[in-house]
């Protein structure tokens, strides 16, 4: 085959085999597609191992089979440079010469090399993303392109593998505390329904739950405190039962506890955790207990959150809005109607619910109803037998059939034609439909997204788009809202994408300045975020080294009529002098911004360190000496 794949082809052997993939199996599948991609003689994704200074290979495709148990030191190689210097490393041919000392690629008969680093969210280095071949690997225009799309897709599934370890170490940190805590601690649900139960408690009430082990008046001061556990906020649901319960032990013994009784939500549904302990029992088992939890869920947020925000940033409350409706509406079958500008991110809302729902595992098809011609818009959905009309020569399936199973997104659902709208109702409703020159009934099951940015009541007024459609599309409206209402988000995204579509080019950029926020922040973006992707990255072409140059990039008449006046530096008298007090106001209040605009991330491409100009150290000493803490994390 050709030493490269056409794009389209590339990203095809991309999704396939990894589509519903996870883990290993996601990483085997993708270095054998990238070696068929490139034409190459293996590729593998590695795990570095700083201590050691070694890499190990996660998956390893070579020659035709997988290379298990593979590892290897790095001194000496060209991953070295790769790993070292957080750099993609191309070596066309003559690579063994370049590195005489690596015998790996002398037995693997290696001419050229390729590599990237797999880096996290801090902008360390993961791992590393290879390809080696047994011929020459000259440059081409698609070679760095296709082979960065592999890497990005490789780093996101080792950063998820990663924050699930994290994940789990805590789980089993949480279930060690449990099991050897000297309280008993039970976990039932509002039917008082023992759940869980930890050695202790199963040794003191012998098994019995809260029902069984209470007495009468203990039972109400519990349930008292169950309704009363309800009124307080989401991290606070913990108190302390008033009084002391009496309980009968596993001998039938009578004693006395004190109790705490906390509440959280598992899989949806509310779960209570009661730890029973003797009076002279010190309560740090049951601090340190809740402060892991607590880590837990927070990892648990975070995982969540990666996965059904995907490449959408956002911390105006108008988009905190829409990350709030995705966690809701995402786990039921709910239909969904996205509306909202053209270039708000409609397919990124479609893709998050998608992924955090139950169907995560099978399809997302996407249809853009404004792109299928009416006349081939019946078989494009509903599929064709074949000679149903001219020109159909094979039967086809719509696509209501391919996503069975999944989800369908239509986007721009406005541009039905009426004429069809009755099929696609049916298709809601009842899910089934008979394929175009076909008597039988196809039965599907798919949850429907919808997108548009055209206003659908008042095409109901005017009796272009049917009601009842547009009331069973309607069930879970989700608003996107237009850039120019997100407020500071505009900045955060304009950073984010300089520095993704800098790394894509090879360069550094700097920090936005003041002028270049005043001026993103003063201007209308009617075609919103693609319009500010395409700015940003006209804004790197344009620029003369690192500093963007969003004078040039930004569209005719966007420049601010008022930019923000400049400090007369030159006649302080004018100036106000300020306390001490009031200078370390100003820096809290200034750090606190950048801060919450890089989501609480210090270092890194993305961090509020590189926002500010300083280092990452200097913005953590800063931090502590104003008393700045983040977000959940408690003072000491």
């Amino acid at each position: 085959r050709e030493p490269l794949a056409a794009g389209a082809e590339a990203l095809q052997v991309l999704l396939r085999g990894t589509g519903g993939a996870t883990g290993e199996e996601f990483l085997r599948a993708l270095v054998r597609n990238l070696a068929e991609v490139l034409g190459t003689s293996g590729a593998w994704v590695t795990e570095y191992l700083p201590e050691s200074q070694r890499l190990r290979a996660l998956a390893f495709w070579l020659n035709g089979e997988f290379v298990p148990d593979y590892s290897y030191a790095i001194e000496g190689t060209p991953c070295a440079e790769v790993v070292g210097n957080a750099c993609l490393v191309h070596i066309p041919e003559r690579v063994v010469e370049l590195y005489p000392r690596d015998g790996d690629l002398r037995n693997l008969h290696a001419v050229s090399y390729l590599g990237v680093p797999l880096l996290d969210p801090e902008g360390g280095v993961m791992g590393h993303l290879s390809a080696l071949d047994s011929k020459p690997m000259p440059e081409s225009p698609e070679l760095v392109p296709l082979f960065e799309l592999f890497a990005e897709r490789a780093a996101a599934e080792c950063r998820r593998l990663r924050a699930e370890g994290a994940i789990r170490e805590r789980e089993e940190l949480l279930c060690r505390i449990l099991d050897t805590a000297s309280d008993a601690i039970l976990v039932f649900d509002p039917a008082l329904e023992v759940h869980r139960a930890n050695p202790a408690a199963e040794e003191l009430l012998g098994g019995a739950g809260p029902e069984q082990a209470l007495s009468d008046e203990s039972l109400r001061l519990l349930r008292a405190a169950m309704e009363r556990i309800e009124d307080l906020p989401g991290r606070r649901r913990r108190l302390w039962v008033p009084g002391l319960l009496e309980a009968n032990s596993g001998t039938g013994r009578q004693f006395r506890a004190e109790a705490t009784l906390s509440r959280f939500d598992s899989g949806g549904a509310p779960r209570y955790t009661l730890i029973l302990r003797d009076l002279r029992e010190r309560i740090e088992v049951e601090r340190r207990m809740e402060e892991l939890a607590q880590e837990a869920e927070y990892l648990r947020e975070a995982v969540r959150e990666v996965a059904e925000r995907g490449e959408m940033l956002g911390r105006s409350p108008a988009m905190l809005r829409v990350f709030d409706a995705i966690a809701r509406v995402a786990p039921a079958e709910t239909t969904v109607l996205i509306e909202g500008e053209t270039g708000t991110g409609k397919e990124l809302v479609a893709r998050a619910i998608h992924q955090s729902s139950r169907r995560a595992t099978r399809r997302l098809v996407r249809v853009n109803c404004a792109a299928v011609p009416h006349n081939l818009m019946e078989s494009e959905f509903f599929g064709h037998e074949r000679g149903a009309f001219t020109g159909a020569t094979q039967r086809r399936e719509g696509r209501f059939s391919v996503a069975d199973g999944g989800t369908i997104f239509l986007d721009e659902v406005g541009e039905l034609p009426l004429d069809l709208q009755a099929k696609f109702l049916r298709v809601l409703q009842e899910g089934e439909f008979e394929p175009l020159g076909s008597s039988r009934t196809t039965k599907v099951n798919v949850r429907v997204v919808a997108a548009t940015n055209r206003d659908l009541a008042g095409m109901v007024r005017e009796g272009t788009f049917r009601e009842d459609l547009y009331y069973r599309l309607g069930v879970f409206p989700v608003r996107l809202p237009p850039l120019r209402e997100r407020g500071n988000d505009v900045v955060v995204l304009a950073g984010s994408i300089a520095q993704r579509i800098a790394r894509q080019m090879g360069r550094q950029v700097d920090p936005l300045g003041p002028e270049d926020v005043h001026r993103l922040k003063s201007y209308h973006w009617p075609g919103n975020v693609r319009e500010l992707q395409n700015v940003v990255e006209r804004a790197i072409i344009l620029a003369r080294g690192a500093r963007l140059d969003l004078v040039r990039a930004m569209p005719e008449g966007a420049a601010p009529s008022s930019p923000p006046p400049p400090e007369d530096r030159n006649d302080p008298g004018e100036q106000p002098i300020l306390t001490e007090r009031e200078m370390r106001g100003l820096e809290r209040g200034n750090l606190l911004r950048a801060l919450e605009a890089c989501r609480w991330r210090v270092a890194g491409g993305e961090g509020a360190a590189r926002l500010l100009g300083l280092a990452p150290s200097t913005v953590a000493s800063r931090m502590k000496a104003l008393g700045i803490r983040p977000p959940g994390r408690p003072a000491g």
